[in-house]
């Protein structure tokens, strides 16, 4: 089940509570997945059971909650033992939707962007989620606004929050070039600071996500159809981009399980 945040500071950087009381889906029925790189904040609050996660040359079971601030790498999931859990999706503004929530600067986010939940939040993260699993969906939803609006500070929100909001949704950077009148190396040295990233690689992740959903959604083969879409030069140019971020062919992706392919279609 699927429900948008409640409190307008909470909805403003997070997009929805994803509620899975049964999470077999997530499974597919194979105990390989893979999320790849990406500038959307995510994070799982395991109420029961446990997964199995390789990362960075690391492989972890545990039934602890996770907080993917940022996927430098891909990631291989085994969600199989999985059996129900929250994922919270916040706005693909990269780490900018999540350091309202966070007293901790880019740089320390993004040198350790893949951690647990508890270490992050602290002990208050395990009592959230021991409270959350007595819980019905909707009561869920309004304890996680709670929990995240006693956490909001909007000293916290930065230059990229604000475009956002009053210029582009995607952050798209010639839009912001022309409504602020600001160089690249202004842009850059704002985008750093709020996400860890240069516009260019924001950009690129940016439309990399948007083509990748695409593709694992529709199916589609016609890779003219990505480049005249989403802007890149030419197919060869496409396809390098995918390879670059998923060391997959777009065809070889289309036999590869990812977790993407599972989250909410509409969303």
């Amino acid at each position: 089940m699927i429900f948008e945040p409640t409190l307008a500071e909470v909805k403003k950087h997070i997009d929805h509570y994803w509620i899975l009381e049964n999470s077999s889906l997530l499974s597919m029925g194979t105990t390989k997945m893979y999320a790849y790189p990406g500038i959307t904040p995510d994070m799982i609050i395991v109420l029961d059971g446990s997964y199995t996660m390789t990362y960075m040359g690391k492989t972890i079971t545990s039934n602890r909650s996770q907080l993917f601030s940022f996927i430098h790498k891909d990631v291989f999931m085994d969600l199989s033992n999985l059996k129900s859990c929250i994922i919270i999706k916040f706005k693909s503004r990269g780490l900018s939707s999540l350091k309202p929530f966070l007293d901790v600067n880019t740089q320390a986010i993004m040198s350790d962007s893949v951690a647990y939940a508890d270490e992050v939040f602290g002990i208050e993260m395990e009592l959230l989620k021991t409270h959350l699993a007595r819980l019905d969906a909707e009561k869920m939803v309004n304890e996680l606004d709670q929990w995240f609006g006693a956490r909001y500070k909007k000293e916290r929100e930065g230059f990229v929050v604000e475009m956002a909001q009053e210029v582009s949704t995607s952050c798209d950077i010639k839009s912001i070039m022309e409504a602020t009148n600001y160089s690249y190396s202004t842009l850059e040295r704002y985008f750093k600071k709020d996400t860890g990233l240069t516009p260019k690689r924001f950009q690129s992740l940016q439309r990399f996500k948007k083509a990748l959903r695409e593709l694992y959604i529709t199916r589609n083969q016609d890779w003219q159809h990505y480049v005249t879409k989403y802007g890149y030069y030419d197919q060869s140019h496409f396809i390098k981009e995918i390879k670059r971020y998923t060391n997959h062919t777009p065809s070889q992706l289309l036999s590869t399980p990812a977790f993407i392919e599972v989250r909410p279609s509409y969303i």
